[in-house]
C-alpha cells in the first residue's frame, strides 16, 4: 500500500516553506514540501517553469501600512518571531537597521500611516522627524525642505529572503517534513478522497491533503483545474546599484526606505510618478549579494507597473533584468538621493507580483482538503510567517480558527466573483 502524507504543501518559497514548518509542529503529522530549489543560472532555454519571487539577499522588515491595513498586522507577528526562527535553525536572515516612510509634510499617506500605528499599538517604536530632524540623523539622504518621516527603529530592519526560507526548511525538515525538490504538474482527485500529486520527473505523491503556495505560477499546469484565481500578474523592475566596501561600511547604519511625496526639486523631474502625481518608491540599504559586491537597491510603486504579464511571458520576464527605461530611471532618482554615494555600476533585476481585486493575501479552502494561500500583492515578504501559520492551521483543521476575519482572506475567483466594492 502506497505512503500517503497527512499534507502535501505545494511551493516551496516563503509562505509554503512556513506553511511547512508550521504544519510538521504537529505530532504524528506527515509533512512534504514540494517545489524546485532556485536554479544557478536564470536562463529561458534551461526549460525551468518555475520561479520563485524570494531569490534576492533584501527585503523590508516593516509594521508601517498605509494601503491595507491587514499587512501591517502580519507583518508586526511576524516580525515578532524572526529571532526564535533564527534561533531554531540556526540561519541568520534578518538585520533590525530600522526603517524610515518619509514623505511631504502632513501628506495623506503619512498621517495614514501614523494612524494605522497607533491603532494597532505600535506607535510607541516610532518618532516623527521633521525636515532638520531627517537631516541630522541621516545626512546621506537627500529630502526636501517639505519632507517628513517616521522611523521605526525597535524591531523594523531588512530580511534575507533566500536565507528565511532557509530557516523555514531547516526547521521543517528537523520536524520530519520530506522536502522534494521537483516541480508540481499535476493534482489528481482519487475515489479514496485523497489526491494524487504528480511531479515533473513523474514522481507520484499521495496525500490526504493539499496547500497550493504557487502564487502567479498556479496556472502553468492548471493546479486548480477549471477554477482560476483572480489576480493581475504585475512585473516588478528594481535597479541594484553596485558601491565599494568602504561605502557600504559608511552606511552601514542605513535604514530601509519608503517614500511617497512630491520629491526634492534637484531629484529627476522626469521620474514617473504615481496617480496622485506623486514620487513613489522604496529603497534598500547596502547589502552583501553572492556575487561579493554590494548594492544598494531601489523599487517602483505599484501605480507605474507595466503589465500585466500573461503567462507565457513569466519566464522569459523572470530570466531577464526588468524594463531597462524604468531601471535608468530609477538609478538616476537613487543617485540624486545619495549625491554623496559614487555608484560602480548599476543594472536591473525582474519580478512578478501577484496583486489580487483586494490587495489581500488569499489563504482559503477551495474544497475540505484543498487550500490555498497566495496573493503577495509585494508584500508578503516580510509577513510570510504568520501567513504560513495561518494557512498551515486553515487546512490542517479544514476550518477558519484566526483571530482576523475569514472574508480578509477570501479566495476570489471565476466562480466567486471579485470582492464586493466595499472591500476593496
Amino acid at each position: 500500500m502506497a505512503f500517503v502524507y497527512d499534507l502535501c504543501v505545494v511551493g516551496a518559497g516563503m509562505t509554503g516553506a512556513a506553511a511547512a514548518r508550521e504544519a510538521s509542529i504537529i505530532d504524528n503529522y506527515k509533512v512534504c514540501l514540494v517545489g524546485p530549489a532556485e536554479p544557478k543560472v536564470r536562463k529561458v532555454n534551461t526549460g525551468k517553469e518555475v520561479f520563485g519571487a524570494h531569490y534576492d539577499e533584501a527585503r523590508i522588515a516593516s509594521s508601517t501600512s498605509s494601503k491595507v491595513p491587514v499587512w501591517g498586522i502580519l507583518a508586526e507577528r511576524s516580525i515578532r518571531r524572526y529571532s526564535e526562527l533564527e534561533h531554531l535553525s540556526g540561519v541568520h536572515f534578518y538585520d533590525s537597521v530600522g526603517s524610515l516612510t518619509v514623505g511631504t509634510r502632513n501628506s495623506e499617506y503619512l498621517n495614514k500611516v501614523e494612524k494605522q500605528a497607533n491603532s494597532q499599538g505600535y506607535a510607541h517604536s516610532m518618532d516623527i522627524l521633521d525636515s532638520q530632524q531627517l537631516r541630522r540623523k541621516y545626512p546621506f539622504f537627500n529630502f526636501s525642505s517639505e519632507d517628513q518621516g517616521i522611523a521605526e527603529e525597535n524591531t523594523a530592519g531588512i530580511i534575507n529572503p533566500r536565507k528565511m526560507v532557509m530557516a523555514q526548511i531547516s526547521v521543517a525538515s528537523k520536524n520530519g517534513c520530506d522536502v522534494i525538490r521537483e516541480t508540481v504538474t499535476g493534482i489528481v482527485r482519487q475515489p479514496d478522497g485523497n489526491s494524487r500529486v504528480v511531479t515533473e520527473n513523474g514522481r507520484l505523491i499521495m496525500t490526504r491533503k493539499v496547500l497550493l503556495a504557487t502564487n502567479v505560477f498556479t496556472e502553468i499546469h492548471n493546479l486548480l483545474g477549471d477554477i482560476r484565481p483572480l489576480y493581475v500578474p504585475m512585473p516588478q523592475t528594481v535597479t541594484l546599484a553596485e558601491i565599494s566596501p568602504q561605502d557600504a561600511t559608511r552606511l552601514r547604519n542605513m535604514p530601509s526606505l519608503k517614500y511617497r511625496g512630491y520629491g526634492e526639486p534637484s531629484w529627476p523631474s522626469d521620474y514617473l510618478r504615481n496617480n496622485n502625481d506623486q514620487i513613489d518608491f522604496y529603497m534598500l540599504p547596502p547589502v552583501r549579494y553572492p556575487d561579493g559586491k554590494y548594492y544598494i537597491k531601489l523599487g517602483h510603486s505599484d501605480d507605474i507597473l507595466k503589465g500585466p504579464l500573461q503567462v507565457s511571458e513569466m519566464q522569459k520576464w523572470y530570466c531577464g533584468e526588468g524594463d531597462k527605461a524604468l531601471e535608468e530611471q530609477m538609478f538616476r532618482l537613487l543617485q540624486r538621493l545619495l549625491p554623496g554615494v559614487t555608484f560602480l555600476s548599476h543594472h536591473g533585476d525582474a519580478c512578478i507580483t501577484m496583486v489580487t481585486p483586494n490587495s489581500q493575501p488569499y489563504v482559503d479552502l477551495v474544497t475540505p482538503t484543498v487550500g490555498v494561500v497566495m496573493g503577495d500583492n509585494g508584500w508578503a515578504a516580510k509577513s510570510s510567517d504568520e501567513i504560513g501559520r495561518i494557512a498551515a492551521r486553515m487546512i490542517v483543521q479544514s476550518d477558519w480558527s484566526y483571530d482576523l476575519p475569514k472574508h480578509m482572506f477570501k479566495l476570489y475567483t471565476n466562480v466567486t466573483g471579485p470582492p464586493p466594492a466595499s472591500k476593496l
